[in-house]
């Protein structure tokens, strides 16, 4: 019986923890359009990040691209975002696609074509806001982290 006992307390406690919800750590945030978007779509922004990442690390795995030319290819978006900021979240989107096609263009389409099928639903003409330049922001550092960018 104590064990039954100890049992249900267990699984009662794991049930009242999974309904807290976890606070994001990027959304919200005030004046941001991502997790504006974010939120209308029902995803973590930080999925954005993770769709862009799983391509880059499929396209690592399979050997399509090496990890140096991912980081390569990172750091020049960023150069360039350094650079021209400010702009629309589509001036980056179509960036971010049209550096990619400088590798292998018929393999490299297919990541293209994965990344642009993704980020569509983020598209605008409207120029990137000052809270989401800090998000971008971050997602370079992490995805320079994660890709095990030096």
């Amino acid at each position: 019986m104590k064990k039954l006992i100890l049992a249900l307390s267990v699984v009662l406690l794991l049930a009242s923890c999974a309904t807290i919800p976890i606070q994001n750590p990027v959304c919200p945030q005030e004046g941001s359009w991502i997790c504006q978007k974010s939120a209308e779509l029902e995803v973590q922004p930080e999925q954005v990040y993770g769709w862009i990442y799983d391509a880059a690390a499929m396209a690592a795995l399979t050997d399509i691209i090496k990890i140096k030319e991912l980081c390569e290819y990172e750091q020049r978006i960023a150069d360039w975002y350094v650079e021209f900021y400010p702009f629309s979240y589509d001036a980056l989107i179509n960036e971010m696609l049209s550096q990619i096609l400088k590798y292998d263009t018929q393999k490299m389409l297919l990541i293209k074509n994965m990344l642009n099928k993704n980020l569509i639903s983020y598209s605008s003409p409207a120029i990137i806001s000052e809270p989401d330049d800090v998000i971008f922001k971050k997602g370079h550092v992490a995805f320079r982290r994660d890709m095990l960018c030096y």
